[in-house]
């Protein structure tokens, strides 16, 4: 239900712009499609732990609010939403377990930790200014809930989905924190320039966070393309040591 909900914001956000409304009156609605297929997904790995009843039907209250917040427009009732939902994916995603595992697994954590972190402020942000047409404070907003939580999502999940996509082995290597925190400390530098109305700094953060994305991916390629390497040369060792069929002793 929680994945149909985020398609169908998806479709109302795509509807509300060939109908040529100003980005700010629907962007929310793409905002949305992101936050609920994550959270969905989240819900979903919930299905390993023993939570209770209630704590499941307490997910549906920050869906319902979103909603509310979007059909009303009402971006402090969206922002309220935001809240609440990183507040119980902070309180019962396993990531708070697996995040005292090893490796890709703390890696994965980490970065879901983070992004919750960033859909926290993103909410709290949008509960403080509310309804916003551009500007600054605008910026902050849609860069928190963007590039901070979703880029912390695509770098928690990446490692794991495109090995099971593109039948690759991408072995998980601590360079990948390089970028994870160039990311988060660029996007506190273009936060808090919106805040305190600093172009440079603003300029400045928005460049390190492209080239965050882009050394993730480039780091992400690299342990690919050396995976492949060790492969092939495992395999020549192997063929070159392998007894010829037919051969005697």
């Amino acid at each position: 239900m929680t994945l149909g909900l985020g398609a169908l914001s998806w479709l109302i956000g795509d509807i509300l712009w060939a109908a040529g409304r100003d980005i700010p009156q629907f962007v929310l609605w793409w905002g949305a499609f992101l936050v609920l297929t994550i959270a969905g997904e989240r819900l979903e790995l919930t299905r390993l732990l023993p939570l209770a009843r209630s704590s499941r039907v307490a997910f549906l209250v920050p869906v319902a609010l979103l909603f509310i917040g979007l059909g009303l427009m009402e971006w402090r009732l969206i922002g309220v939403s935001l809240v609440l939902f990183a507040a119980w994916l902070i309180r019962f995603d396993i990531a708070r377990r697996t995040l005292y595992q090893k490796d890709l697994t703390r890696f994965s954590a980490t970065c879901l930790l983070a992004g919750y972190a960033w859909l926290t402020l993103a909410g709290l942000l949008a509960v403080w200014f509310g309804l916003q047409s551009y500007g600054v404070h605008y910026d902050a907003i849609l860069h928190s809930l963007f590039v901070g939580f979703v880029f912390s999502m695509i770098f928690a999940h990446a490692p794991i989905i495109f090995p099971a996509v593109l039948r690759i082995s991408i072995p998980y290597h601590r360079i990948f924190y390089v970028p994870l925190v160039l990311l988060h400390v660029s996007l506190a530098l273009r936060v808090a320039s919106d805040l305190t109305y600093w172009g440079s700094g603003r300029m400045w953060g928005g460049a390190l966070n492209a080239a965050a994305i882009t050394s993730f991916l480039a780091a992400i390629l690299l342990s690919a393309a050396h995976a492949r390497i060790q492969s092939e040369e495992t395999e020549n060792r192997v063929s070159a040591t392998a007894t010829p069929v037919g051969r005697t002793t």
